[in-house]
């Protein structure tokens, strides 16, 4: 009897170290996915910076054609994958690095084509580029600050990262709209990365926020005295 007894508290010992092991796995493979999709959004976010390729298109006409039907089509074919995502036609698995609060509602990546694409068609190159760094770069940079260290960090280190994509930009133009664009920019895209909304992706709000508020010094540039600010970059032009 006794040893009947032993046996049992022996394969009792064993299954409980085999589930320890089972579930130390499991966590291990949860994290490295953890770790993968949030590099992945990273990287996702940089490769933003691509569509400032925008800007070196030549000015030839049939490339101008392409400029404006591309973008709107390329959008419309996210939407309509994720409204397939979202009606449950196409599984989510299929959607490596989202969220889980993005599961039943639209992606990241959906606000975040829509802003550039609102900012390469209705807003101004100086104001549009610095938006479009403040999203593709500064938004990961933000995130790394945020994961690391404390929330005031967070603002001091976000402000001075946007800022200073608004100085880049605005470089050519007079110290004092410089400065002040560079302040209003950064201020307007830190709240649209800090400030969470459900119903709308900090993606978007950290592009067209700031714009917005750009938009209307831009409307008043000519009436305070100043010149608009000449565009960084440049279309490139045919070897032949």
């Amino acid at each position: 009897m006794l040893k009947v007894k032993e046996k049992i508290l022996e394969d009792t010992k064993k299954r409980i170290k085999n589930t320890k092991k089972k579930i130390g796995d499991a966590r291990k493979k949860i994290n490295s996915l953890e770790y993968d999709a949030h590099w992945y959004r990273r990287v996702f976010h940089a490769f933003g910076t691509s569509f400032l390729v925008y800007y070196l298109l030549p000015n030839e006409e049939w490339i101008n054609i392409l400029k404006f039907w591309i973008p709107p089509i390329i959008l419309i074919i996210v939407i309509i994958l994720e409204i397939s995502r979202l009606k449950g036609f196409v599984s989510s698995d299929h959607f490596f690095g989202l969220r889980m609060y993005e599961k039943n509602r639209i992606g990241s990546y959906v606000f975040f084509a829509l802003a550039i694409l609102m900012l390469l068609r209705f807003f101004p190159q100086p104001i549009a580029v610095p938006c479009i760094l403040c999203a593709c770069l500064g938004d990961p940079l933000i995130g790394e600050i945020r994961y690391r260290f404390s929330i005031r960090y967070v603002y001091v280190m976000g402000f001075l990262i946007c800022m200073l994509f608004f100085l880049i930009s605005w470089y050519k133009a007079d110290p004092f709209l410089m400065i002040l664009v560079s302040i209003v920019g950064a201020f307007g895209a830190l709240i649209g990365e800090v400030k969470k909304f459900w119903w709308i992706d900090d993606d978007f709000m950290i592009q067209i926020l700031p714009a917005v508020l750009l938009a209307f010094i831009w409307l008043a540039i000519l009436h305070l005295g100043f010149s608009y600010p000449s565009e960084i970059i440049f279309p490139a032009l045919w070897p032949w």
